[in-house]
């Protein structure tokens, strides 16, 4: 059985990969114009850098927002450790094609660091919620505000807000509660302990149903970090000299965000260069400029992602001297 699981698990991984490939093999044709080169050349710098410190501020406000989940469970965390494994969890996403995603990282080291795993898990997720759940409500409002925007894209961009709206609601019903119990007392005794744990964490989430200070300030929060991170990204669009609206360019984001966390390829490979080009085109963008604003984005994530490896290195050095001197009876 252990052998199926992880050939079927080599299987998916090397499918993603030829995903991957083929999406970048579509995208060449685009590389190889000199109208791409001409425009990669003749980027806005000072707006590049301005993305790029954007990103990385927003990077911070993220790890704010988790930093606020977590000090209502109770949990203090320093603002240094909170950003650092922002980008170790970005490291994880971006370096290595295991399959394990950075929320996961976050939500293990915390949970090892502190010894409370539940909370530790629910506060990724609903960090992570809360963001997406900010950046479909700016689509669904730029899909309102822009006139002439492609119908098909307008109701995507409403399906996900609402969608999004709508899962949290079922999730919170009483009604799911007492179905996901009754499930967990019918299971064979060998998987009830991981049910059980997953039930805590369920249970842990449902206690923020009417905690509706917590979650004002933590929609609060989302909304400056998405500012930040729109921000960011129009002004590369910008920099490659587009200039589109606004809030169809809100609209297109949320889609793309939403198709760009769906494990389509390793690390996204091919996926958010080809949605760019894809929904930008649809906003008047040419291929060119397009590609570039995605390249340009994945060179900035890259770069933190790359600080969080250090990071990640540096914390495993620091555990293993820790263990060495507690196993010689160092103090």
């Amino acid at each position: 059985m252990k052998r199926t699981t992880l050939t079927a698990r080599s299987v998916w991984q090397v499918a993603r990969l030829l995903i991957g490939v083929a999406l970048v093999v579509l995208l060449i044709p685009v590389l190889l114009t000199p109208d791409f080169w001409q425009t990669l050349a003749a980027v806005d710098k000072p707006l590049a850098l301005l993305a790029f410190v954007l990103s990385v501020v927003s990077v911070a406000s993220k790890a704010w927002r988790w930093g606020m989940v977590m000090r209502w469970r109770g949990i203090p965390l320093r603002p240094a450790y909170l950003f650092g494994s922002y980008l170790v969890g970005m490291f994880f996403n971006h370096f290595l094609p295991s399959g394990l995603g950075g929320d996961v990282v976050r939500a293990y080291e915390t949970a090892r660091d502190t010894g409370r795993g539940a909370e530790s898990v629910t506060g990724v997720l609903v960090e992570r919620g809360s963001g997406m759940l900010a950046v479909f409500a700016a689509g669904s409002l730029g899909a309102l505000l822009t006139p002439g925007i492609p119908v098909g894209v307008a109701l995507l961009a409403h399906g996900l807000f609402v969608g999004a709206l709508l899962a949290i609601w079922a999730l919170w019903l009483d009604l799911t509660g007492r179905a996901l119990d009754g499930i967990g007392q019918r299971l064979p005794a060998g998987v009830r302990t991981a049910w059980g744990k997953l039930g805590a964490v369920y249970h842990e989430f449902r206690r923020y149903r009417r905690e509706w200070r917590i979650l004002g300030a933590i929609m609060v929060q989302s909304l400056v970090t998405l500012a930040l991170t729109l921000a960011s990204v129009y002004a590369l669009v910008l920099a490659f000299g587009q200039h589109i609206p606004f809030s169809s360019f809100a609209a297109f984001f949320s889609i793309a965000t939403a198709i760009d966390v769906i494990p389509f390829s390793l690390n996204g490979l091919g996926v958010r260069e080809g949605v760019f080009v894809f929904f930008l085109g649809l906003l008047g963008v040419g291929a060119a400029p397009a590609l570039g604003v995605a390249l340009m984005i994945r060179l900035i994530v890259l770069v933190q992602a790359f600080g969080g490896g250090l990071i990640f290195l540096a914390r495993e050095v620091r555990q293993r001297r820790r263990a060495g001197h507690e196993g010689t009876g160092v103090r």
